[in-house]
């Protein structure tokens, strides 16, 4: 964890991690000043998910024909490129809204292809007994980096204007194509097999196929994806109004008491990761009873500072649970296949994630907040039956 290799992955990443997020600030108040419209705005998250999930599913077709670097440098070398297009044009005061979602569409397109090749590139740069720790440092990088930089985006435009924060994020985004393009050439397999392209499109779903102990895991990340929209910013803010009555105020506590327990656990895998990597087969079904248990409780609770306290457990266990998953992934499939997995577990999970945001809203019109969420915390539970499969392979 220590090599110069993986400080360049993390590093790199964490610039692009944290240029995305001002990008999105930026993009949303930009939107809403051209419009004065919250539809439009609701549209930046939809067209950002959709847009990766599409690229979740064509990356297959790229990994087998583009080194991991030069896929991972170049993506962020092609958000780059897109974003100072978007720059000049919004400077030059030419383009309108719909231009503006396109673009965000294609850097979503492009950004992407990045998370299945950076995890699918741990395991070629650290010892099999340290993926659960540098997976937890992983986690605590990112964390951190979602935790301050929406508030550090919301201060900067305030400070700024949308113009000079997307000159912040090209900066950004520029300096971590040079860490990704310092990152080492990984050897590609000698076996290459002629496959027509929806053949390729299918690679990651075989691999998962062929591999019985990954069933388990996907199961468990698509009954997540679904549970998981609960916990989205719209209905947590309708949980604050009506279950706790608060102002908006306390919709920031929450969130944030969700982050911290999220760095938090990530932190603490990252230092004790022997402890963890040892008794992994026992933190799993105990993340999956607590998170279901406190979403619960969470959804017939009224006292704001229980709630933060619940949100605060939430995030804990389900961090571990995260982390105790993606070590078990790395570890059950050839690095060089891990890309195609990556690939077709990110569009599994954002595909059910944006579906279920919105069935979850038509459900609100006819059910409780309280009810939505006991019903998250029963598909929640519902997890300990694939985590009883895959602890037979742990």
């Amino acid at each position: 964890m220590h090599s110069n290799a993986f400080k360049n992955l993390w590093f790199g990443q964490a610039l692009a991690n944290m240029g995305d997020v001002f990008y999105i600030v930026g993009l949303i108040s930009l939107v809403y000043n051209l419009t004065g419209s919250a539809v439009y705005m609701t549209a930046v998250p939809l067209v950002i998910t959709f847009s990766r999930f599409i690229s979740s599913m064509a990356a297959p077709l790229l990994l087998n024909r583009t080194q991991m670097r030069s896929l991972i440098a170049y993506s962020q070398m092609g958000k780059t490129f897109f974003l100072c297009f978007f720059l000049l044009m919004l400077v030059l005061n030419i383009g309108n809204v719909w231009f503006y979602l396109v673009c965000a569409s294609i850097i979503s397109f492009l950004d992407g292809w990045a998370l299945p090749a950076r995890n699918s590139y741990v395991p070629f740069l650290v010892k099999r007994e340290e993926l659960m720790g540098a997976n937890g440092f992983l986690s605590t990088v990112d964390q951190t980096i979602q935790f301050s930089s929406w508030a550090l985006g919301g201060i900067l435009l305030a400070l700024l204007s949308e113009t000079n924060l997307f000159i912040i994020v090209i900066l950004l985004f520029l300096a971590s194509t040079f860490f990704m393009l310092r990152l080492p050439v990984i050897p590609s397999t000698t076996l290459e097999v002629r496959k027509v392209w929806w053949q390729q499109l299918g690679e990651g779903w075989s691999e998962v196929k062929r591999r019985k102990g990954l069933l388990p895991v996907f199961w468990i990340y698509g009954l997540e994806s679904i549970s998981g929209t609960v916990w989205i910013a719209a209905v947590l803010y309708l949980y604050v109004d009506l279950k706790l009555q608060r102002g908006e105020e306390w919709w920031g506590f929450i969130n944030s008491s969700f982050f911290v327990g999220l760095v938090l656990a990530s932190y603490a895998i990252f230092k004790f990761h022997g402890f963890f990597s040892k008794h992994r087969h026992k933190w799993l079904p105990v993340c999956m009873i607590v998170t279901s248990g406190v979403t619960f409780v969470f959804a017939w609770n009224k006292m704001a500072l229980l709630a933060l306290v619940l949100s605060f457990v939430f995030g804990l266990f389900d961090q571990i649970k995260n982390v105790v998953l993606q070590t078990y992934l790395q570890e059950s499939a050839p690095p060089e296949e891990l890309g195609k997995i990556y690939a077709a577990e990110g569009a599994l999970t954002t595909l059910l994630f944006g579906l279920s945001s919105v069935g979850v809203g038509l459900l609100l019109e006819v059910l409780s907040i309280s009810t939505i969420f006991s019903l998250s915390a029963l598909l929640l539970l519902s997890t300990l039956i694939p985590v009883l499969y895959l602890q037979k392979n742990m």
